[in-house]
């Protein structure tokens, strides 16, 4: 295991590096299956954009993206990150990418959400975490919601996929909810 930062039963998140640009990562921006229901996908996808996008995140204050790695194979299957830090109202907005088809509904992201939920509140004394998912990606909505978001809203045709213009569902989860939760639990 190299590099962990959060660790997981099935997964740990670690720090994205450059080798990661190598390997299924810039094939998983242009797969129209695994970018069907993001803002990614729309246009191409170069190694060039993606060496830039890293650049950014290694030098941004507002933005943290992570590795998503199975454990048992060493294997990157995806990105995790908060964006739009804002220090002064302790918020940010989480964001995942699950490029490994064959993980999908297996409760991954899930694993990785709960993982960077807890690093948000307990390490970096956020506030609110907020995501947005298109209506019809119920994947990504359930598991959100499966670990503590709740939907708060609708921002009405705010996507355009396969032909027609699609809601967002708005989450949320609060740092007074995450730890009435897991003090629930017993954690």
């Amino acid at each position: 295991m190299k590099h962990q930062f959060l660790v997981g039963e099935r997964i740990y998140l670690r720090a994205l590096e450059q080798y990661d640009l190598q390997g299924e990562y810039l094939q998983w921006l242009n797969d129209q299956d695994i970018t069907k229901w993001m803002q990614q996908g729309i246009f191409p996808s170069t190694y060039n954009s993606l060496e830039n996008y890293f650049e950014s995140i290694q030098n941004s204050k507002t933005d943290i993206v992570l590795a998503i790695i199975l454990k048992e194979q060493e294997r990157h299957i995806g990105n995790i990150g908060l964006h739009a830090i804002h220090a002064i109202f302790r918020s940010a907005e989480i964001g995942i990418l699950l490029g490994a088809k064959d993980i999908w509904g297996q409760g991954i992201a899930t694993e990785a959400i709960n993982l960077l939920v807890s690093h948000a509140f307990l390490r970096l004394n956020l506030n609110r975490l907020y995501a947005g998912s298109v209506e019809k990606n119920l994947g990504c909505i359930r598991a959100f919601e499966k670990a503590g978001f709740i939907q708060e809203g609708i921002s009405r045709q705010s996507y355009y996929c396969e032909g027609q213009y699609l809601d967002c569902v708005n989450l949320s989860l609060l740092r007074l909810e995450y730890l009435t939760k897991i003090s629930a639990r017993g954690d």
